[in-house]
This record gives structure tokens, sequence and C-alpha cells, in this order.
């Protein structure tokens, strides 16, 4: 075939495949030219999941009459000139591709009128050729409508999915948009039918619970953006006794544009770590404030992507103030009366101003201080542009003392061989031993590795272990953190080492298993990943799990003191490492309910 230029036409509606995939992508632009006008009320109604209809209203600033046809034109754009720096665009769209892209593969009517015009204009352009421009009346503002999408295209409407799958991707990315934005009043309707309406307030939470639900909302915590420093993180995250089974509850915007960053949603995760269980994520609605000569948003086509120059940094500090928000927040999960709880007078709880649920918190609020957090690396960040010293945290205050804050503790026995039973002055404390033991040896080997302080148990006759190739090469690549970590191993021929010392933790349990058929179990455990954790934190809390005691060991009594006063201790003392609660609360009220004695 001979070498041609393609037609207009033809041209453009190749190049509509990189901005318009699906109905919700015409959504996505639509929407955001809306925000871009300074719209404060936008109204979307979709017809059969998009594929029948779209039409999007907005009270912004409108377009000219005498440019509304400029306006479909490829690459013709209000929001930057040949003036504008690219590397600081605050704009939401900018490329003039939105529009035309749309009107290449359906049909579109457009009508527009400014504020102060007596009238304004519509224009109607089915796929790609003009029909009709006349003025038109209207209020200011903009509605947009979109027909019989990919109707003359149908190699790309044969990839669209049914109806009802379409409309998921849609009410998914509106309400991504309503919650980014809750000082904008989004109303969605299907179908006829209004599925969602968001107030505009400004309150996070109330559009919040226009997309997930009022009892979501109100269990979420609240990060304060001060906005003193050049980067910052605001917005709401879930508390850790709510967790969804996928990652999509994780949004995230980049100077109030969302995006998609596999990195920033694994910052998130790694706020939670040791608050949820595996395979468990949580719901957060994050606000990042940056420079925006930071951020390149020109790096994707349908601009979900950005780059960040910086983003070590804003890593680290979305990992810090979910810790700060979560470690403010550490309940005992609490069995009380239905609809009882915190009831003034009766003995329930003792109230906490930073849980909302009324469950007493046996522990005092926690917090990591910026002392704990790993400054940017000068290799990633050169020295002009390292962090300001106005975005350096405050020290948080010292936490109040230990006997100042908790409840007087006395344990009266243990169930099953598995839960040590304590009593308070508001009620029953059920523990985990295996949970509670886990949690605090897990800190202590991690303060020891911390600080190259690590306890070595030698063996007295050294064991030969027998390894699969894959333990032997997580022994060739991670022998110097199982050295800190107390294991001395040395190879032995090509498919086993000679285990010469073990952590001292593990040497003094329990175990009815050799300390190497224990070795191998654990590199086994490791090696085959726990989703986003780092090998040295599965060996952690692995060997924690190893050498804790187990469901169904007997304690005495002095062994159940001892253990609950070293949970009392440790930081994060309401879970495992794995995300299980350590103990529950059963309130004083609920034991009398039953009883029948209120």
């Amino acid at each position: 075939m001979a070498i041609g230029v393609l037609s207009q036409n033809l041209a453009s509606r190749i190049a509509a495949g990189e901005v318009i995939e699906r109905p919700a992508s015409v959504v996505k632009e639509l929407v955001e030219n809306s925000l871009d006008a300074g719209a404060t009320r936008i109204r979307l109604e979709v017809t059969d999941g998009g594929a029948k209809s779209i039409s999007v209203t907005d009270n912004g600033d409108g377009i000219p009459a005498d440019e509304i046809s400029l306006a479909f034109e490829r690459f013709a754009t209000s929001k930057i000139d040949e003036t504008s720096d690219l590397s600081g665009i605050a704009t939401l769209g900018f490329r003039g591709e939105a529009l035309p892209s749309i009107a290449s593969v359906a049909r579109v009517e457009a009508v527009s009128r400014v504020d102060g015009s007596d009238s304004g204009a519509r224009l109607v352009v089915d796929n790609g050729q003009r029909v009709a421009q006349e003025p038109a009346a209207g209020p200011t503002g903009t509605r947009i409508e979109v027909k019989g999408l990919f109707e003359k295209v149908p190699a790309r409407r044969k990839f669209m999915g049914s109806a009802g799958r379409e409309l998921t991707r849609i009410r998914q990315l509106v309400g991504t948009y309503a919650i980014v934005y809750p000082s904008v009043a989004f109303t969605f309707a299907a179908d006829g039918k209004t599925r969602f309406a968001t107030p505009g307030s400004g309150d996070s939470r109330a559009a919040i619970a226009a997309a997930y639900g009022a009892r979501l909302a109100d269990s979420m915590l609240k990060i304060d953006d001060d906005g003193s420093g050049a980067f910052g993180v605001g917005g709401l995250i879930s508390d850790p006794g709510t967790s969804r089974g996928t990652r999509r509850y994780v949004t995230l915007a980049v100077n109030a544009r969302w995006i998609e960053n596999r990195r920033l949603a694994f910052a998130v995760e790694q706020g939670y770590h040791g608050f949820l269980p595996e395979r468990r994520f949580p719901v957060a609605v994050l606000s990042i404030r940056t420079p925006l000569d930071d951020v390149d948003v020109n790096v994707h086509p349908a601009k979900l992507e950005v780059r960040l120059l910086r983003e070590d940094l804003v890593f680290r500090e979305i990992q810090r103030v979910i810790r700060l928000a979560l470690g403010d927040f550490a309940p005992v999960r609490t069995l009380s009366v239905p609809g009882r709880s915190n009831m003034p007078g009766q003995g329930m709880s003792i109230p906490n101003a930073n849980n909302p649920f009324g469950a007493v918190a046996m522990w005092p609020s926690r917090s990591i201080t910026p002392s704990t957090q790993p400054e940017p690396s000068p290799a990633h960040v050169p020295q002009d542009q390292q962090t300001p010293p106005e975005t350096a945290v405050e020290p948080a205050q010292t936490p109040p003392s230990q006997r100042s804050v908790l409840p007087i503790l006395r344990v009266i026995g243990q169930a099953r061989e598995t839960y040590i039973l304590a009593e308070g002055p508001d009620g029953l404390y059920l523990v985990d031993q295996h949970a509670a033991h886990e949690r605090v040896l897990y800190e202590e080997i991690s303060q020891r590795i911390g600080s190259q302080v690590s306890e070595s148990q030698p063996l007295l006759m050294p064991e030969s272990v027998e390894l699969d190739p894959r333990q032997m090469e997580a022994i060739e690549l991670h022998g110097q953190e199982l050295k800190n970590a107390g294991f001395h191993a040395e190879p032995f021929g090509e498919t086993s080492v000679i285990l010469r010392a073990v952590p001292a933790m593990m040497a003094n349990s329990s175990h009815t298993q050799t300390p190497g058929t224990v070795f191998g179990a654990i590199l086994d455990e490791i090696t085959e990943g726990r989703g986003s954790d780092s090998w040295q934190d599965r060996l952690l809390y692995t060997m924690a799990c190893h050498a804790s005691v187990r469901a169904g060991m007997p304690l005495t009594t002095d062994e159940s003191r001892e253990l609950i006063r070293r949970l009392e201790q440790a930081e994060q003392p309401h879970t495992c490492p794995h995300g299980r609660p350590t103990m529950i609360h059963l309130e004083a009220g609920a034991l009398e309910y039953q009883f029948g004695r209120r």
C-alpha cells in the first residue's frame, strides 16, 4: 500500500481513541471542563449506561457565542497559550482534545451562555461534521449532550460493557469527583432516576456520605493540612475497624487533580500496616498539596497519571500523617448493648473524644514523631529542591503515662487455654494470648534490629537443615538480615545449611519442633510474600508468630499478668502484626442487660 495522508475525519477518530475509550471517558472530560469553568453545580444524566445519551449541565462561566464552534477544533483551548509554562498547569484540562474527540465519535449538542450576555449559542456536531449553529436561550453555563456514542464506529462499540457495567463505572467516577470537590454540588441521574446528590457545602463527610454511605462517612478520621509548608496532605481516612476487600476505595488528588498512582496508594497501605488484616484495604480520600512546578501533568493521554518531582517526600508524608491519625485512634473492640452504648450514668464505657464509637481506649494515644521518619535522600532530591524549613513538623507531645489513663485490670483466669480474662472498672477484657504475645515480640525484635543489638542463642548441637532452591536463594539474598535477626546459618553443600544459633526469643519459646524445622518454616512463609510487605517485615512478624505462645497453651496467673504488662508497653497494642485484634471489651452494661439487671 502506498504512503498517503489520512483524511482529517479518519485522523480525528484515531486520535479520539487515546482520550475516549467508553462512556465514563466522556463523563470524565465533560466534568473536568465544568470544573475548570468554575461550576458550583454539575448535573449528569445518562441513559442506557451512557451508550444512548450522556448529558452534563453546569453553572460555570460558559462559552462565548462567537467561540463555541472553535471549542470543537482540535488543540483549541482557553486554558493555556504560547506564554504558558507547561510545568505549572493548574487546570484539569489543557490540550483542547476532549470536545473534538467526543464529537468525532458521537452526535454532540452544546448550548452555552456567558454571564451578562442576552443570549447564548447552540452547536450540533455529528461524528465530526458540523450540522447546525444558531443563537439559543438558556441560563448561564453550559449543557453538553452526547448521543449515540460509537454508533458509527462499531469496532469501538463492541468493546463496551453492558449497560449496567458502564453505569457502575460512571457512578464510581462521578462519586470520586464529588468527594475530591466537596464544594461542588453534584447530581447524578440514570435512566430518569436520581442515583445520588451531594450538597456542595464543602463538607467532605457529606460528599463521602452521598458516594459511599453515611455510616462510613461518620466513622472516618480527619487529617488536617494546616497549609504552612510547601507540601501537605489532608483528607479523611477510615478507622482501623473499617476496611474493604479492594483498593479502589483509596482516592488521591494532587493539587485538586484526581490521579491514579500505585506508589502513593501503596504509601496509604503502608500507613495502615499492622492495623488491618491481610488482604483488607482502607478507605481514604487524600488531598495532596505540592508546588505546581513539582508536577508534570502531561504524561498520560487521559490525564489519569502525573509525574512528581519529589515523589519520595510525598510518599513519606502520606505515611506519616496516616500513622499519626491512627495513633490517636486506638480503640479496644467493644461488645455492648445494641443502641445503648455510651448512655450517661449507666457505666457502659469511658467516653473518649477520639473514639466515635464510644469504646474505651485502654492505651494512651501514640503518634510517630518526625524523628522516626527517614528524610528524603539527597540522591533523589537536589539540594536546591529539598523541603523548605517551613514544612518541618513540630514533635508530638509526650503521651500521658500508662498509669494515668489505664483502667486497673485484674487477671482473673484463662478461657479455653487461649484467652486471658481480666476485669476492669468498666467490664471484662478478653485478651488473645497468641496475638498479644506476637505483638510484644514483634516490637521487641524490631527495636533490637533497629538498634543493631539482636540477641542470639547458640545451639548446643548445631543442626543441619535441608532446604529447597528457593529457600537457599533467600539466604543468599537476605543473609545479613537473617543474621541481624539472630539466625546464624552457614552453607553446607548446595542444598543445606548448618544452623548454629537462633534468636534468643525463639530459643526460650516452648516449641516442640526442632530449631531447624522452625527455621525452614520461617523461610517458607517469608519467601511466599504477603502483598506489599517488605521482606524484613515478613521476617519479623513471622519470627514473632513462631516464637509466641500458642492457643491451647495453659498460662499461670503470673505469666498472664506479665504478658499484659508487656502488652501495655507496646506502641501499637491493639492489633497483632497481621492486623488481628489483641483483645475485646465486654461492657459491664452488656452483662447487666443479658442478666436482666436493667
